[in-house]
């Protein structure tokens, strides 16, 4: 796990793997078909302000984690005092990005995207009631990545290598269109066939 790391607000029991079906991407394909894509429900936080779920993209060839600079404002981050910059393969072509270290969220496979919950308070729904098996509905962690200027949606996050994949053990099954998550120390081997146990594919909250 990456040094930028803060220990997940979950319990000491042990964490389970979480599954996520491909969800339906807002666009059309190029043909007007219906496209499902890798897309993850997960959310930004900077002490008692966080942004509501959003569309996470698990992108194998991003460098860094990516998000749209109108997110800063929201969630009180001034990007003049940035902690550095640089470009970036993204969205079909080459961004900018100012980079600023702050707390990530990724929520549990039922939780939908777009949603309001946690607009005014991060924390929202998460008292002792919010799950029945000992954890909180959500892994949290801490990483540097990139504020782009002029993104193509504002509830798109890319999940890149720096601020995702450095986190986590992701599998991502091609024919079982599904994704699995779990934390580093997960056995690989037993750990890959993981997103198969979703196929056929199941359907995913909106």
């Amino acid at each position: 796990m990456s040094p930028s790391s803060t220990t997940p607000v979950l319990t000491e029991r042990e964490r389970p793997t979480w599954l996520y079906p491909y969800r339906q991407d807002a666009q059309l394909g190029w043909h007007g078909e219906q496209v499902l894509r890798p897309l993850l429900p997960v959310s930004l936080v900077n002490g008692d302000r966080g942004t509501p779920r959003l569309a996470g993209l698990v992108a194998t060839g991003a460098d860094l984690t990516l998000v749209s600079d109108v997110l800063a404002e929201q969630l009180g981050i001034g990007l003049e005092d940035y902690e550095g910059e640089g470009d970036h393969l993204a969205a079909g072509g080459v961004v900018r990005a100012r980079y600023k270290t702050i707390d990530l969220r990724l929520h549990a496979p039922d939780a939908g995207l777009h949603s309001p919950d946690a607009e005014q308070d991060p924390n929202a729904g998460q008292g002792p009631d919010a799950a029945e098996d000992g954890y909180r509905q959500w892994r949290q962690w801490r990483s540097k990545i990139g504020f782009v200027e002029d993104w193509p949606s504002n509830g798109l996050v890319v999940l890149g290598n720096v601020g995702f994949f450095d986190q986590f053990e992701v599998a991502i099954g091609g024919s079982s269109q599904a994704v699995a998550i779990a934390d580093p120390d997960t056995d690989r081997d037993a750990f890959a066939a993981e997103p198969e146990r979703l196929s056929p594919v199941a359907s995913a909250p909106s």
